[in-house]
């Protein structure tokens, strides 16, 4: 997720504790941006940087161990969010299929629908960036696909 922030991240991480389990904060790609304050109008430089959490159990040496292998525990941070994502557009997903009840699924065109329901997963840029499928009903009034 990306984030905007007034000073840039001091480190690549921090661990945030939270009972039995660390949260680990990633912070990647940050770079410098003009900007203007919102309560002064005077121009400021605003950070942007790529923010992923990852939640592990609380261990002694966490921190060493994420800055001697950095780029395996950005990398599970990443893959943590794209699967929680991914998670998101499925069942947004699968709520549309449920939408879809025997009586209009008898058609050529509510089949068609459900399948490419179904191929979302498949789209290149899933789960960040999805191409809808159109209802058969906004298809023959001429509307667009949702997103």
């Amino acid at each position: 997720m990306e984030i905007k922030s007034g000073a840039m991240p001091e480190k690549a991480f921090q661990i945030l504790y939270a009972g039995e389990n660390s949260v680990v904060e990633f912070f990647d790609n940050a770079r410098a941006e003009s900007g203007i304050d919102e309560r002064t109008g005077q121009k400021v430089t605003v950070w942007r940087c790529e923010k992923y959490v990852l939640t592990v159990p609380c261990s002694p040496g966490l921190a060493a161990e994420i800055e001697n292998n950095y780029a395996v525990w950005l990398k599970k941070a990443k893959d943590a969010e794209l699967a929680a994502e991914a998670e998101k557009v499925r069942k947004y997903r699968n709520g549309l299929l449920d939408q879809c009840d025997a009586q209009y699924c008898i058609t050529a065109e509510w089949k068609a629908y459900k399948q490419a329901l179904r191929d979302v997963p498949a789209q290149e840029g899933f789960p960040y960036i999805i191409n809808w499928p159109v209802l058969p009903e906004e298809q023959s009034n001429g509307m667009k696909s949702r997103g």
